[in-house]
This record gives C-alpha cells, sequence and structure tokens, in this order.
C-alpha cells in the first residue's frame, strides 16, 4: 500500500531560509548523485540537483528509514504510549512468550534498535526476498530460531527494524505514518512522502520503501540540531536527543564514516574535528548533523542500478564529502 501525502497544513515549521552561496562544481563529476543539500545556521548555503532529480522529486532514503523510526519511537516514549524504552518485545508480540527459545522473552525494543536482538537477519538479497514475500514478514522472522542471546552480538538486522513499525501501530494504535505525520512530518512542514507498507501491514520501517524530498530530509536534521524543539515546542524531549548523541550507548562499526559507533539507529563519529551524528542508507544516502557548527548536510544517490552500492558511499565519503565539509565550514555566518 502506498501512502502519499500532497496537503498542506497551517503550522510553523522550522524554517530554512535561502541563501545558496557555495559553488562546489566538483559534485558534476558523482555520477549517480541526485542531490545535495547543505543548512548552516538554519541557512541554506547549497542546494543542487542532479541527474535529471529536482527540489520536488521523492528520493527513497533506504535505510536512513531505521533513524526516522528511531524518532517516532522516542516521540512514542514521550508522549506516553510506551511504559519505557526497554519494554519487552512480549508486550507487543506475546506469542515470544511460548517461543521455544525462551531468551526471546529478554529482547527489547533496544535489542533491535541496535541490531543486538540475536532475532535471525536476512540481509543478503537472496534471504531479504524471502523474508519480504512471506505473507507475514514479522510473524516470519519472529518464528526463526535465535541466532545468539539478545545483546550478546552486533548483527545488522533490517527486517527486525522493520518490527519499530508494528511496535508503534500496536502501541499508539494509529499507523506507523499516521502518527509520523501528526507528531513529526506535520509540525516540520513536511507535506509529501512515499512510504509503503509490507505484506504484513505495517509500514516499512526496514528501508525498503521509503521516500522523502531532500529539502525535507533536511528538516528532520534540523530538528536534531534544535533539540528536537520546533517554534518553541518540544516534538521530541531534548533527553531523547541526547540518548541519540550519547557515544556511550554506542558501539564501533566498521563501515560509514570512518571510526563511526552506532546506537538506536543514529551514527556517531569525529569528523575533522567536529562530532557528527548522522544516519545513512543504501547506496550513499546521508543526513549529517553537525550539532555543534548548527550544520546539516543531505545526499541522496541513485540506487536502484548501482553494481557496488558500497564503493558509491566511500567513494562520496572519501572524494567529495571534504569539499563539502570545507566549503561548508568556512562559509560565512
Amino acid at each position: 500500500m502506498k501512502k502519499n501525502l500532497f496537503v498542506f497544513f497551517a503550522v510553523l515549521p522550522i524554517v530554512i531560509l535561502a541563501n545558496d552561496s557555495l559553488q562546489l562544481p566538483e559534485l558534476l563529476s558523482d555520477k549517480g548523485l541526485y542531490s545535495v543539500v547543505v543548512i548552516k545556521n538554519d541557512q541554506t548555503i547549497f542546494k543542487q540537483f542532479y541527474n535529471g532529480k529536482t527540489e520536488k522529486d521523492l528520493l527513497d532514503v533506504k535505510s536512513i528509514t531505521k533513524s526516522v523510526m528511531s524518532l517516532l519511537v522516542g516521540i512514542a516514549l514521550d508522549k506516553g504510549y510506551l511504559q519505557s524504552l526497554d519494554q519487552p518485545l512480549t508486550d507487543f508480540f506475546p506469542e515470544l512468550a511460548k517461543d521455544i527459545y525462551p531468551a526471546k522473552k529478554r529482547i527489547t525494543i533496544p535489542h533491535v534498535m541496535n541490531h543486538t536482538s540475536g532475532l535471525a537477519d536476512f540481509e543478503e538479497w537472496s534471504k531479504m526476498s524471502v523474508w519480504m514475500s512471506n505473507p507475514n514478514p514479522s510473524a516470519f522472522l519472529l518464528a526463526q530460531p535465535l541466532l545468539s542471546d539478545p545483546g550478546k552480538e552486533y548483527r545488522y538486522n533490517s527486517p527486525a527494524t522493520h518490527l519499530l513499525s508494528a511496535i508503534v501501530t500496536k502501541a499508539t494504535k494509529m499507523e506507523t505514518a499516521d502518527f509520523a505525520n501528526e507528531y513529526l512530518f506535520k509540525p516540520l512542514g513536511i507535506t509529501e512522502y512515499h512510504w509503503e507498507k509490507l505484506r504484513d501491514g505495517y509500514y516499512d520501517g526496514a528501508g525498503i520503501n521509503f521516500a522523502l524530498r531532500a529539502v525535507d530530509l533536511a528538516k528532520i536534521g534540523s530538528l536534531l540540531i534544535h533539540k528536537g524543539v520546533v517554534n518553541g515546542s518540544h516534538i521530541i524531549s531534548d533527553s531523547y536527543i541526547a540518548l541519540l548523541y550519547d557515544g556511550s550507548l554506542k558501539r564501533e562499526m566498521s563501515w560509514g564514516l570512518p571510526n563511526s559507533k552506532v546506537g538506536l539507529c543514529w551514527y556517531q563519529t569525529t569528523y575533522e574535528t567536529e562530532k557528527v551524528n548522522y544516519c545513512l542508507g543504501y547506496a550513499g544516502q546521508f543526513l549529517l548533523v553537525f550539532p555543534d557548527l548548527k550544520c546539516v548536510i543531505v545526499v541522496n544517490h541513485q540506487w536502484w542500478n548501482v553494481e557496488n552500492a558500497g564503493w558509491q558511499s566511500y567513494n562520496f565519503v572519501a572524494k567529495y564529502l571534504p569539499l563539502i565539509y570545507q566549503a561548508m565550514n568556512n562559509a560565512k555566518e
């Protein structure tokens, strides 16, 4: 099922003023590039689109979806729909209490968000297609043998993060897209998106089919800059934003930006001399937040016809991100 909104709401969202003062002709050589948007102090200092894309296009953000789901979990927690962040999955999937693997009863929401649930993963494409084509992907995943005790082993697991969408729906009694629209998108002035359901009836929480405009993805980054505040009101508590920023809750990773850690579906590292909190998706989708510089960088790449998606991401980080960062850092206030 598709969710497309083209509705205008009477809200006062985060306002990002236009300035577009940077010049980065080098980006033209990145053949897979779709968009780059750079925000500094709520000013758009660079906004360009490539390979036929425009500001109006909805661009698939892939696994950045997981980070959006993390924000929705935080909002649900703030509003009391969730009892605590450490709530067990058995509260939402009671069948786990009778599973032949007793350890499944110990799986919590953070285990899912941190990819340490111990649930079976289907990251290889041949396995992913089996999971996606099942009539009930969530139930199918939960019924698989447990691979490790909860919290013991990191195993990147997109099917498991899809469970976050089911949890949000069950906890709030609202479909995930409706909850997101009411409490995240609408306050930010995001009026257009494309979000598909998987075959279990829950909106994708794994990063399969969710698309935003690049300028709207930048608004989500600016929300973190403003510590969850829009127009003087918290739409996400500063305590939850602090958890996303807390490096002690993250573990080291071997991909993304160099020396990165990840936790609660958000990555963190030091880039040059600045802390950056970020999320990324398949084939070079990035949302980079530099809280101390009050800067946001959004990048979208082609994803559907890429021979080596990992190389496309690596090439951008190694070759083009330093140019963007330097220009952003040197831009006049």
